[in-house]
C-alpha cells in the first residue's frame, strides 16, 4: 500500500511538474526549459504505465526491460545534458576532487542492481546519473567558492538534481535487499521524497534565472491559458482516467474468461497498452509545445514587422527632423553672413568716402545699426535651436539632472512675463495674466527648469498665435500624497492660435516630430521644445495636457508637484518683486557705525567687493581676507566686532577657520560673532551652521538690506551713531539726471548671458558697485579659469567643488544666472561623487564662463 501512494504521488507529481515547465517555456523559450520538459516526458512515459499497472494488477510489469526502463533511461540521460546547459565559462574550468565522492558508491550499486535491471538499462542508468551526482557536487563547490562573485548565481538545480540523485540511489539499493515491513522499507520513503523533485525542478529552473519573461510572452500566456491550457488539462486527464478504468476492465475480463497458458502472461497487454497510452500524452504534449511555439514565432515575427515599421517611420522623422534643422540653422547663419557683408559694404563705403552731409552720415549708420540688429536677431534664434538641441541630446543621454534649491515664485513669473511680454507686443497680442493670490512664494525645485517649462509653453503659443490672446493662468492645488508641504502647481497657457488636430495631438509631445507641417512651414523653431518639456515633467514627476480645437485655439496644463518652505504667498506677484529689487534705505540710512571694525573672508575678491560696497555708507572699517589662513592671520592682531566668514574655500573651509580662531583663547576674537556666508540657502541650513557654532548666516549672493540688517543686530549700542539722510540722494534708486533707466550700456546679447537687473539687486541698487563687481569677476576670470582646470586635470574634486561654487556665487552676483545654474549643477555632482555628468558638464560651464566674461568685458566698456 505504502509503495502505491509512491507510485500514484509520482504520476501526480510529474504531470504538475510538466505543466508548470509547458508554460515556463511559454514565458521564455529557453534550451533548459527543453532539457527540463524532455526529461519529465521520459519519467512520464514510465511512471504512468508502470504506476497504473502496479496499482490495478498488484505487480510489476515485465514485458520487457526496454518497454520499462526505456522513459527512465531517456529522462536521466537528459539530466546529463541539462547540467552541462547550466555550466559558466569559469566553472567549465573549475574541478573539485569532492566531486569524485559518487563514484565508488555507484559502483557498488551498480553490481548490486544487475540481476534486477539488465546490464544495457543498469549501465545507462547508474552511469547517468553518477554523472549527474559528480556535476551537482562540482557545482555547488564552485559556487561555495566564488558566491561573492557578482554575477555567480546560486546553483538551485544542482542542489535539486544531488538531493534527486540520492533519492534514486537509495530506492535502487534498498531494492535489492528484503526488508520485514513497508515501514522499514527505505524505498517507499526515497520514491516519495523523489516524486517531489518532478515539481519541484521546473520552479528550480526559473529561480535560477530569476525572471518571468517580457510582456508580449505573457500576453501569449493569456491566449495559451484561454485555449490550450484547459484543452491539455481535460486531455491528460481524460487519458490517464481511461487508462485506469480500461487497465481493470482488461484485468476483470481476462481474469474471469482466459486462464494462464503455458509460460505466457496474457496481463502483459494491459502493460502494453498502458505504455501506448504514455505514449500518446506525450505524443500530445509535444505537438501542444510545437503549437504553441508556432504561436509564438508568429507573434514574434508581427512584433517584429510592427518594431520595423515604427523602426522605418521613426528614421523617417529623424530625417526630416535634421532637414528641417538644417533648414532652421542655416536661416540664420544665412542673415548672418548677409548683413555682415552688408556691414562690412557700408563701413568701407564710408571709410573710403565720407559722406560730407550729417544726414547722410546719421544714415549709413543707421543702416549699420539696422544690420547689427538683424545679426543680433539671428544670432538669438540660432542659440536658441542649438539650447533646445544641447537641451534634447542631455534628455536623451541621461544627463540631464535637476538641481534643486530655494527659489520665490514671484521672481520666476517676473522673468517669463516679462520675457514673453515683449513677443506678444511684436505680435500685437494681448498678454493676459491670472495668477492666484495664494499661490506659494517659496518653493523648494529646481527654478531654471520650472521657468524652462513656463517659457516653453509661451513661447509655443506666441510662435502659434497670429492674432488674439495669450493667458498665463497659475494656481496651486494641495497634494494629498506628498505630504503637508507639498502641492501641485497647475499652470495654464491658453491661447487662440491655430489649435491641433485630433490626429496629431498623440504625437505632439514626440521626438522629432511637428505638427501640421505644411500649415507650420514659416514657424521659426526646433519642435523640440515641447518634447523637452514634457521630458522635464516627467523627471519631476508632473503630469501635462492638452486640450485643443482645430483653428480656434490651445490650452496647455502643466502640473509640478513643489515642496513649500513657509506659509508666504505670492499675491500680486509684480508690485512684489518690484519691491524686492528695491533697497532698504531706511536700514542703509539709519546705520551708521564709524567705529565698528569687521573681518570679511572669501575666497572670491568679487564677493569682498560687494560687502565693501554694500557698507561704504555706514562708516564701518572693512578689513579682508581671501582664505582661512589669512583670516587667522587678521584675527589673531586685531578684534573684530562682527566676522562674516565664507564656508566653502579651498584648502581650509570657513568652519575651520572659525573653530581654530576661538580655539586661540589669547586671541581678541574669542567672543566675536561669526556670521556664515554660503549658498547653500536650503531649508535648515540655519540650523545647521549654528549646529557648527555660527551665530547666524547669509546666503549669497548677499542682498544689501539682508546684511545690513544682520550686521547691525550684532554691534553694541555705543557703535550705532544717529545719521539724518532724508535730503541725501539713495544711489540706485533712480537713474541720473537724463538717462534712461534700461540705459546701462549692456549690449543685448550680454542681456541674453547677463542680466544687470539681476545683478543690480545684490549691489544694493548702486550702479557704481555693480560695475566695479563685474569688473573683479573680469580681472579674477582668468586666475579662477585655471584653479578650476587645474584642479579638474588634477582629479581634486574637494577643491574643484570650492572653486566652482565660488563661479556659482560670483556668475549669480553680476546677474548670469545661467551660468550659475550650471556651475550649480556641476558643484551638486563633484560633491555627490557623479563624476561622470562633471566629466560632462565641465566644458560647458567653462565655454560658459568665457562667454560671459567677454560679454562683462564689453558691457563696461
Amino acid at each position: 500500500m505504502f509503495e502505491q501512494i509512491g507510485n500514484i504521488l509520482s504520476i501526480l507529481t510529474n504531470l504538475a511538474g510538466l505543466m508548470i515547465c509547458l508554460f515556463q517555456y511559454v514565458r521564455k523559450q529557453r534550451r533548459a526549459g527543453v532539457y527540463t520538459a524532455v526529461f519529465l516526458l521520459g519519467a512520464l512515459l514510465s511512471n504512468y504505465y508502470w504506476g497504473i499497472y502496479a496499482l490495478v494488477m498488484g505487480d510489476y510489469p515485465n514485458v520487457s526491460s526496454l518497454l520499462a526502463y526505456f522513459g527512465w533511461d531517456l529522462s536521466y540521460i537528459t539530466l546529463v545534458i541539462l547540467l552541462f546547459s547550466l555550466r559558466g565559462e569559469q566553472e567549465k574550468k573549475y574541478f573539485n576532487p569532492l566531486a569524485l565522492l559518487p563514484i565508488p558508491l555507484n559502483i557498488y550499486q551498480f553490481t548490486l542492481y544487475i540481476p534486477y535491471g539488465g546490464l544495457f538499462n543498469n549501465i545507462i542508468q547508474v552511469g547517468s546519473m553518477t554523472v549527474v551526482a559528480c556535476l551537482s557536487i562540482n557545482s555547488i563547490c564552485f559556487y561555495l567558492k566564488n558566491r561573492r562573485v557578482q554575477g555567480i548565481r546560486p546553483p538551485y538545480v544542482a542542489w535539486l538534481l544531488l538531493f534527486y540523485s540520492i533519492m534514486e540511489f537509495t530506492m535502487w539499493t534498498s531494492s535489492c535487499f528484503d526488508w520485514p515491513s513497508d515501514l522499514l522499507y527505505p524505498y517507499n520513503y526515497a520514491s516519495i521524497l523523489s516524486a517531489f523533485s518532478y515539481l519541484l525542478l521546473p520552479l528550480a529552473i526559473a529561480k535560477y534565472y530569476g525572471d518571468t519573461g517580457n510582456r508580449s510572452a505573457q500576453d501569449q500566456v493569456s491566449r495559451l491559458e484561454r485555449v490550450f491550457k484547459p484543452a491539455y488539462y481535460t486531455f491528460v486527464t481524460v487519458c490517464c482516467v481511461s487508462g485506469l478504468l480500461v487497465a481493470l476492465w482488461m484485468r476483470d475480463t481476462l481474469t474471469a474468461g482466459i486462464g494462464q497458458v503455458g509460460d505466457t502472461d496474457p496481463y502483459s497487454v494491459i502493460a502494453v497498452m498502458l505504455f501506448v497510452i504514455s505514449v500518446v500524452i506525450v505524443t500530445v504534449t509535444i505537438i501542444t509545445l510545437l503549437i504553441v511555439n508556432f504561436e509564438r514565432k508568429a507573434a514574434e515575427n508581427e512584433e517584429f514587422r510592427q518594431a520595423k515599421v515604427v523602426a522605418e517611420r521613426s528614421n523617417a522623422a529623424k530625417s526630416d527632423f535634421l532637414a528641417n534643422m538644417s533648414h532652421e540653422i542655416r536661416t540664420p547663419i544665412n542673415a548672418v553672413l548677409g548683413m555682415n557683408e552688408m556691414i562690412l559694404r557700408e563701413s568701407l563705403r564710408a571709410k573710403d568716402v565720407l559722406p560730407e552731409r550729417e544726414e547722410e552720415i546719421k544714415k549709413t549708420f543707421a543702416d549699420i545699426c539696422g544690420y547689427s540688429g538683424n545679426i543680433d536677431s539671428a544670432g538669438k534664434n540660432l542659440l536658441s535651436i542649438i539650447n533646445d538641441i544641447l537641451d534634447f541630446s542631455k534628455i536623451e543621454a541621461g544627463r540631464m539632472e535637476l538641481v534643486n534649491a530655494e527659489y520665490k515664485m514671484s521672481s520666476v513669473l517676473h522673468d517669463v512675463t516679462n520675457m514673453i511680454s515683449f513677443k506678444a507686443k511684436a505680435k500685437n497680442l494681448e498678454f493676459l495674466i491670472d495668477i492666484a493670490e495664494d499661490l506659494p512664494e517659496d518653493l523648494y525645485g529646481d527654478e531654471v527648469r520650472i521657468r524652462q517649462i513656463i517659457v516653453n509653453l509661451l513661447n509655443n503659443a506666441a510662435k502659434y498665435t497670429a492674432s488674439g490672446s495669450i493667458r498665463l493662468s497659475m494656481r496651486a492645488k494641495k497634494c494629498f500624497d506628498g505630504g503637508d508641504d507639498t502641492a501641485e502647481l497647475v499652470i495654464s497657457v491658453r491661447d487662440t492660435g491655430i489649435g491641433i488636430r485630433k490626429d496629431d495631438l498623440s504625437k505632439l509631445f514626440s521626438k522629432f516630430e511637428r505638427v501640421d507641417l505644411e500649415k507650420n512651414s514659416t514657424v521659426e523653431g526646433t519642435g523640440l521644445g515641447l518634447s523637452i518639456t514634457k521630458s522635464l515633467l516627467d523627471m519631476m514627476g508632473g503630469s501635462i495636457h492638452v486640450e485643443s480645437e482645430y483653428g480656434k485655439g490651445s490650452d496647455f496644463t502643466a502640473v509640478i508637484p513643489q515642496r513649500i518652505l513657509s506659509g508666504e504667498t505670492v499675491g500680486d506677484y509684480q508690485k512684489r518683486y518690484e519691491e524686492s529689487l528695491e533697497p532698504a534705505e531706511a536700514v542703509r540710512d539709519s546705520l551708521y557705525a564709524p567705529e565698528a571694525r569687521i573681518l570679511a573672508v572669501d575666497d572670491t575678491r568679487m564677493n569682498l567687493m560687494v560687502v565693501k560696497g554694500l557698507l561704504k555708507n555706514t562708516g564701518i572699517q572693512v578689513d579682508t581676507a581671501e582664505s582661512g589662513k589669512e583670516a587667522i592671520e587678521l584675527a589673531g592682531e586685531k578684534h573684530y566686532d562682527l566676522v562674516l566668514m565664507d564656508q566653502r574655500m579651498p584648502e581650509m573651509d570657513g568652519t575651520t577657520a572659525m573653530h581654530r580662531i576661538r580655539e586661540n583663547k589669547d586671541g581678541p576674537n574669542v567672543n566675536t560673532p561669526f556670521i556664515c556666508l554660503t549658498a547653500d540657502a536650503v531649508a535648515g541650513a540655519r540650523e545647521k551652521y549654528v549646529a557648527a557654532g555660527f551665530d547666524n548666516y547669509l546666503t549669497k549672493p548677499i542682498n544689501g538690506r539682508a546684511l545690513q540688517g544682520m550686521v547691525s543686530q550684532y554691534f553694541s549700542a555705543d557703535k550705532l551713531k544717529k545719521r539724518v539722510t532724508e535730503n541725501e540722494s539713495t544711489p540706485g534708486t533712480s537713474a541720473p539726471a537724463g538717462s534712461d533707466p534700461d540705459d546701462t550700456g549692456v549690449t543685448e546679447d550680454a542681456a541674453e548671458r547677463i542680466d544687470q537687473k539681476a545683478g543690480m539687486k545684490y549691489s544694493g541698487g548702486d550702479e557704481d558697485i555693480y560695475r566695479m563687481v563685474v569688473a573683479e569677476y573680469i580681472r579674477s576670470s582668468e586666475e579662477k579659469e585655471r584653479a578650476i582646470e587645474s584642479y579638474y586635470r588634477a582629479e581634486d574634486w574637494k577643491n574643484y567643488s570650492a572653486v566652482v561654487h565660488s563661479l556659482k556665487s560670483s556668475s549669480k552676483t553680476i546677474g548670469a544666472s545661467q551660468l550659475s545654474a550650471l556651475a550649480a549643477r556641476v558643484e551638486a555632482a563633484s560633491d555627490a561623487g557623479e563624476l561622470d555628468t562633471v566629466h560632462g558638464e565641465h566644458d560647458e560651464m567653462m565655454k560658459q564662463f568665457k562667454i560671459v566674461v567677454s560679454e562683462a568685458k564689453s558691457m563696461i566698456k
